[in-house]
Order: C-alpha cells, then structure tokens, then sequence
C-alpha cells in the first residue's frame, strides 16, 4: 500500500503504545489491500476471461487505471491462480507512466521474458516468478503488440490434472469467521498459494446471472444452515439452469475471499469447480 515504513518504525518502537498504535494502522492497511483486491478482481474478470483465451490460454493481460498500483501483483497471482498461466497486471502511476506486475507458473521465467523488451521499460526486474516493470503510459499499444508478438515463444511445463484439496469443510462450518482461520494463512504468493476447499452436499437456495452489460457469471447462495453463504462462478453463465438449478444439492470445490459492497464486508465462495451430488466430475 506504499506505506511499508510504518512496519519498520512499528519494529524498532521502544514504547509500546506506539507499536500497538502501528499495529493497528497495519491491519488496516491490510483490510484496505484486501478490499481493493477484490474490487479489482471483479472489475477485471470479464477482461482476464478474454485475454486468457486471445492469448491461446498461454497467458492473461489485464489493464485498468481503476487498478490500485499496490495491489497489481496480487491481482497477477490471483489471475494465475485462476488461469494456471503466467499474467500481467497493469495500471497507472499517473498520467505519463504505466506500471504492471507479471507473476508465473508452470516453469516460465518472467524475468527472462520481460528481458525481451530490451530498453522498452523505464526499469524492470524481479526474480523468476515474480516481477515488476513501468513504462511510459503512451506506449501502451507497443507493449500490447510486442506481447503478442512474443506469444509463440512462451511454453510452459504441462499443466497438473490434479488439484490438491486443503480441507473438506462441512456445511455448518461456512459462516463469516471462516475467514479469520483464512487470514492466519496469508500473505498468497509463490510458494503459498490460496487455500482450496470442497465441501459436498450444499443445498442451492437461490441462483442469478450476474454481469454488467452481459450477464455471463453465474452467483449461487448456498444454504449452510445458520449461514446464506454466497458464491461466485466467474465465467459460467451459461449453465445456468442447463446443469443445476435453485434447490439441486451440489458438491463444491472453492477458495474463499472477501466481497465488499456498501461498506459491508462478507465472505463468498470463489468456485473453481462444480458437480451435482452423486455425480463424477
């Protein structure tokens, strides 16, 4: 959030009022971050859902100057997480510069890719799946057609067909302090991806399109007894009341995140995959 400092000074605080009182303002920057992510996430998915498949499911390009400068590299790793391909965020500084993250998988050096630019950055670096780049703003169409010229050099390792499940949660499980086991986890990144769950059995209490302009996702609210718990399936609308409908009872493969709308802050689900219950995948 641009404000790394307050830790440094929160560390070496000899009074404890102070340290408390850093704390405190870093756990709100937190909250801050979290919220501009999942803003973020929203505004760009119809975006990352095109780009995924313009650049042959071999990369994801978002660009948006509603994208918070701090947040562009959790952004990226939340698009590989989603894609399982190396993705680029970018956004702007100001009015003259643009500024993107680029995060990767499946054995791609992002480095070495960016290197490929040449003297295009105005500074760039980071290490083999993290890194970050600027340019000057009005080059912005060079860059778009230099990554796609690019594009037939990118190969990566062969996707895994198997997803590794941190818990099965039963239902009565999903309510908003789920969230608090989640944060003990974080920071996600490399190395410590989000935490995927499945759950069987979830009864659909309601079921909408959602999607401005072209409603093409897909939100479901989950009965999970004391708690309404509601899920997004980015890209999915199509099978709205094709393969399940409200009061079918569906096994759930999902990371959770936080939605924040009108000042309220809730939990939902983030669908990676979907079945009826009874049924294989």
């Amino acid at each position: 959030m641009g404000q790394s400092n307050i830790a440094l000074e929160m560390l070496l605080s000899k009074n404890a009022e102070e340290r408390d009182r850093l704390a405190q303002k870093i756990i709100g920057l937190n909250d801050q971050r979290k919220q501009l992510v999942g803003d973020a996430s929203v505004l760009i998915s119809r975006q990352a859902s095109e780009s995924y498949e313009q650049y042959g499911r071999r990369m994801c390009v978002v660009v948006d100057s509603h994208i918070n400068k701090g947040v562009t590299g959790i952004l990226a790793a939340k698009l590989v997480g989603k894609f399982n391909v190396p993705s680029i965020a970018v956004t702007f500084a100001d009015g003259n510069t643009a500024v993107g993250s680029m995060r990767s998988c499946r054995g791609f050096n992002a480095t070495q890719f960016l290197d490929q630019f040449g003297d295009f950055f105005i500074n760039h670096g980071g290490h083999n799946y993290a890194a970050g780049f600027s340019f000057t703003a009005s080059k912005l169409d060079d860059f778009m057609t230099k990554l796609k010229s690019l594009l037939q050099a990118v190969t990566l390792e062969d996707a895994s067909e198997m997803i590794d499940i941190d818990a099965e949660l039963p239902a009565s499980y999903m309510t908003p302090e789920i969230l608090n086991v989640i944060d003990r986890f974080e920071p996600f990144g490399e190395g410590n991806r989000e935490l995927i769950f499945y759950t069987k059995d979830l009864p659909v209490q309601d079921m909408m399109l959602v999607g401005k302009g072209d409603p093409r996702h897909l939100k479901l609210t989950f009965n999970c007894g004391k708690y309404k718990f509601p899920a997004m399936f980015w890209g999915e609308g199509e099978r709205f009341n094709r393969d399940f409908k409200t009061g079918d009872r569906l096994d759930v493969l999902y990371t959770i995140n936080r939605n924040s709308f009108n000042g309220a802050v809730t939990p939902q689900m983030i669908i990676t995959d979907i079945k009826k219950t009874g049924e294989r995948l």
